[in-house]
C-alpha cells in the first residue's frame, strides 16, 4: 500500500512545535539517530527518541507514554526482515499507545496518517494501512544513489519516497507550513536528509545473513510446538536435504523425504537389516532438543549409500516464536577404518579384535543375566535391551572394519577365506553359522517381549538368551585361540613375501613377539 498523497492529509491544527515520536528496536539505532538529526535540522520540531530522552532513574514507562501523549507525529523503524532475535512487540506496543491517544481525542481518521513508518525489506503486514515509506539505494526510475558519498546531492534523492516523508513532516506539521519547501537551501537539506537516513539503512543491515554456503551434506527437520507430549521426529517428518545427503547418503531422489524414508534407506544398508544404532540416538537427540534440553550426540557412524562413512552431529537448531524449531544435522565425513581385507592378516586381525569385543562387552551381560533369574521384569528387561544393542554395537564396529556378516546360510563368511583348510576352519565355519541362528533367535524373542501383544514374557525372553549362550565363553576362547594362531602363520608368510621382495625390510613387529 503506497503513502497517501499528500494533498490528501490534513495539516495537524497544533500551535507552536509539533512532536515527533521515533520508535525502534535497538538494533536500529544507527537509523534512529539519523533520523533524528534529520528531522531536527529541517525544522524546530520536538523529537523524542528513548537514548536521548531519558535518563537514569527515569520511570521509563511512564516517560515514554507522556511523550507519546505529547506527540503528533509516530514514526517507527522496520529495517530488514522479521526475525526471531530482532524482537518489534515493544514498538508495536508504542504505536496501540498512539493510536489510543488519538481515539481518546477523536481524531480516529487522523490515525492512518499520521503513524508512519520508514521499512527496507518486505512491509511489515501489521502496518499496511498506515503511511509507509520504502528506502531505497535508487531513485523511483531505478537510477543508483551514491548514498555512502557524503558530498553527493543528486536531484536523484526528490524522486524517493523518503523525501516524501520529509515533505510530509514539513508542509503537514500545522496549519502554516514549518519550512517553504520551495526554498532551493531547504530542498538540499531535504537531499541530504534522505541521503543520511538512507545510508543509515545500509550500514545497519551490512552484517545480515543473505544466505550460507554449506560445505558437509546436512538434513533438516521441523520440530512442531509442544503441545502435551513431546514429539521429536516421527515418521511423517518432513527432512529436508542439502548438498546432496539425501542422494549420496540415502539414495533418495529429490531434495525432500519422510522420516521414514530415511530410516528405511538406513537400515537397508544395515548388513542384519537392524536400525543403525544412530538412527535411534538422533530420534534421543530430537526428543532432548523439543523438551528444550542439550542434545546427545550419537558415538555411532552412519555407513553411505556411497560407501563412506559419517558421523551425524545435531550441529544447531533455530527457534520460531511459535516455539516450534527447525534442526539441523551435518553428516561430518568419518575416516575409513576399513582394513585392506586382500590381506589375511588384515581380516584376521579384525575378526581377532571384534571377537575380544564380543568378550569383554556382551558375555559379561549374559552371566549378570544368569544371576538375576528371580529379579523382577524389569531389571530382565534393561538387561535383555542392553545385550542386544551391545551385539549390534560390535557388529557396526565389524562393518566399520570392512568385516561383514554373511548374507544368509548359503553365505560363505569373509574370514574363512583367510584360513587354510582342515579341522579348524570346519570347526569355525560350524560356530559362525551356529551363532547366526542363535542371534536371530536372541533377537525374535527380545522383539516379541518388546511387542505390546506380549505373547512373549522378558522372564521367558531371558531363558531363551541364557540358553542361546551356551557354552558360548569357552567357544569365544577357542575362536580367539584360532584365529590367533592363524593370524601369526599367515604374517609370517605375508612378511616372507615382503622380505623376498625387499631384502633390507625388517621382521614385523607381530612375528617378533610370536618368536
Amino acid at each position: 500500500m503506497p503513502a497517501a498523497p499528500l494533498a490528501a492529509l490534513e495539516p495537524v491544527p497544533v500551535q507552536g512545535k509539533p512532536g515527533i515520536f521515533i520508535s525502534y528496536n535497538h538494533k536500529d539505532k544507527i537509523i534512529a539517530s539519523a533520523l533524528e538529526e534529520s528531522l531536527a535540522s529541517l525544522s524546530d520540531c520536538n523529537i523524542f527518541i528513548d537514548h536521548a530522552g531519558l535518563e537514569g532513574g527515569d520511570d521509563y514507562e511512564a516517560k515514554i507514554s507522556e511523550a507519546i501523549r505529547a506527540s503528533h507525529w509516530f514514526v517507527m523503524v522496520c529495517s530488514g526482515a522479521a526475525k526471531p532475535e530482532k524482537d518489534m512487540s515493544w514498538c508495536y506496543y508504542e504505536a496501540g499507545q498512539f493510536r489510543a491517544k488519538l481515539e481518546a481525542a477523536d481524531q480516529a481518521k487522523a490515525i492512518r496518517d499520521r503513524l508512519c513508518y520508514l521499512y527496507d525489506g518486505e512491509r511489515p503486514s501489521q502496518l499496511t494501512r498506515y503511511q509507509g515509506y520504502l528506502i531505497s539505494t535508487a531513485d523511483r526510475s531505478g537510477k543508483p544513489l551514491n548514498v555512502n558519498v557524503e558530498s553527493d546531492d543528486s536531484i536523484g534523492y526528490e524522486s524517493t519516497e523518503l523525501f516524501n516523508f520529509l515533505d510530509l513532516i514539513l508542509t503537514r506539521s500545522r496549519i502554516s507550513p514549518l519550512r517553504n519547501i520551495n526554498d532551493p537551501n531547504v530542498r538540499k537539506l531535504m537531499r541530504s536528509g534522505v541521503r543520511k537516513i538512507t545510508c543509515a539503512f545500509e550500514q545497519n543491515r551490512i552484517d545480515d545473513v543473505v544466505g550460507e554456503e554449506v560445505f558437509q551434506p546436512r538434513i533438516s527437520f521441523r520440530i512442531p510446538p509442544p503441545s502435551g507430549e513431546v514429539k521429536g521426529l516421527g515418521p511423517e517428518t518432513v527432512i529436508a536435504g542439502e548438498y546432496r545427503a539425501l542422494q549420496d547418503i540415502f539414495s533418495i531422489a529429490g531434495s525432500e523425504a519422510t522420516w521414514a524414508d530415511v530410516k528405511a534407506k538406513s537400515s537397508r544398508y544395515s548388513s542384519n537389516g537392524m536400525i543403525p544404532l544412530w538412527i535411534n540416538d538422533l530420534e534421543a537427540a530430537a526428543t532432548d532438543v523439543a523438551r528444550g534440553d542439550v542434545p546427545r550426540q550419537t558415538d555411532f557412524l552412519c555407513f553411505g549409500s556411497d560407501e563412506k562413512y559419517y558421523r551425524p552431529i545435531i550441529a544447531r537448531y533455530e527457534k520460531f516464536r511459535s516455539s516450534a524449531k527447525k534442526c539441523y544435522v551435518a553428516f561430518i565425513p568419518a575416516r575409513d577404518r576399513r582394513f585392506n581385507l586382500t590381506f589375511k592378516t588384515s581380516l584376521l586381525l579384525s575378526a581377532l579384535i571384534l571377537s575380544v569385543r564380543f568378550r569383554q562387552r556382551v558375555l559379561p551381560l549374559v552371566e549378570d543375566l544368569k544371576k538375576l533369574q528371580q529379579a523382577p521384569e524389569s531389571r530382565k528387561t534393561e538387561l535383555l535391551q542392553k545385550i542386544q544393542n551391545e551385539i549390534v554395537m560390535v557388529e557396526a564396529e565389524a562393518m566399520e572394519f570392512g568385516l561383514s556378516p554373511p548374507k544368509d546360510e548359503h553365505d560363505e563368511p569373509p574370514l574363512l577365506s583367510s584360513f587354510r583348510d582342515g579341522p579348524d576352519k570346519d570347526f569355525l565355519r560350524a560356530e559362525i553359522n551356529r551363532w547366526s541362528g542363535t542371534r536371530a533367535a536372541i533377537f525374535n524373542t527380545i522383539g516379541e517381549a518388546r511387542d505390546p501383544k506380549k505373547e512373549t514374557s522378558w522372564s521367558e525372553a531371558a531363558t531363551t538368551v541364557i540358553a542361546g549362550f551356551e557354552n558360548l565363553s569357552r567357544i569365544n576362547g577357542t575362536f580367539i585361540d584360532l584365529v590367533c594362531n592363524e593370524l601369526l602363520y599367515a604374517e609370517k608368510v605375508e612378511s616372507a613375501g615382503a622380505v623376498s621382495r625387499k631384502p633390507d625390510a625388517g621382521l614385523p613387529i607381530l612375528s617378533q613377539v610370536a618368536g
